[in-house]
C-alpha cells in the first residue's frame, strides 16, 4: 500500500512541476486549445524542377509509412497466429478430455440405462462440446487471418532483389527476383 502511495505522491508532484500551456491564437482571432506536435513535415521546395521534383519528393516521404504499415500488418499476423495456436492447443486437449468422457459413458452406459459414472461422463461431454468448437474455431480464424496478414505484408528481406544462377528449360541461367 505504501508503494501505491508513494507512486501516487510521484506521479502527483510530476504534474505540478510541469507548466501550464497557454491558449494559442487561431487565426480567425478566436483561442484554441495547445495540442502537442508529434512530427512536423518540411515543405517540399518544387523550385525550377517543377512538379515532377515535387512527386519524387512525396514518393520519397511513401515508403516510411509503407514500411511501418506492414511491419504492423505483420505484427498482427503474428499476435493472430499465436491465437490461433493456442486455441489449437485447446482445442486439442478437450478433443482428448471428450473422448475420454465418451470412453467412460459407453463403459457405464448400457441399453441407456447409465450408472453415476455414465451420468456424470454425459454431462461432462455436453459442458466440453461447447469449449471444443470455440477452441477450434478460435484455431482456424486465428490461422487463416495470421497467414494472410503474414503472407500479404512481406518482410523486408524478400522485398529486396536477388541475383543469382539457378536451372531454366534450357540449362542453366542467370536469375532475377525480387518483388515490386
Amino acid at each position: 500500500m505504501r508503494n501505491i502511495v508513494a507512486v501516487l505522491a510521484l506521479a502527483m508532484a510530476g504534474c505540478a512541476a510541469s507548466p501550464r500551456p497557454h491558449a494559442a491564437a487561431a487565426p480567425d482571432g478566436g483561442t484554441t486549445a495547445p495540442h502537442p506536435i508529434l512530427a512536423q513535415a518540411a515543405p517540399v521546395d518544387v523550385g525550377d524542377a517543377g512538379p515532377a521534383k515535387a512527386d519524387e519528393a512525396s514518393l520519397d516521404q511513401k515508403p516510411a509509412s509503407e514500411h511501418s504499415s506492414r511491419q504492423m500488418n505483420r505484427v498482427w499476423g503474428w499476435v493472430a497466429l499465436s491465437v490461433g495456436a493456442e486455441g489449437l492447443i485447446l482445442a486439442t486437449v478437450t478433443s482428448f478430455m471428450m473422448l475420454h468422457e465418451n470412453s467412460v459413458r459407453n463403459a457405464d452406459c448400457v441399453n441407456k440405462v447409465c450408472s453415476s459414472d455414465g451420468f456424470a461422463a454425459n454431462g461432462k461431454l455436453g459442458n466440453l462440446a461447447a469449449w471444443n468448437a470455440a477452441a477450434w474455431g478460435v484455431a482456424a480464424v486465428g490461422a487463416g487471418v495470421g497467414a494472410f496478414l503474414l503472407l500479404t505484408n512481406p518482410s523486408d528481406k524478400s522485398l529486396g532483389t536477388q541475383i543469382g544462377v539457378g536451372p531454366t528449360a534450357s540449362g542453366s541461367g542467370l536469375l532475377l527476383r525480387g518483388s515490386f
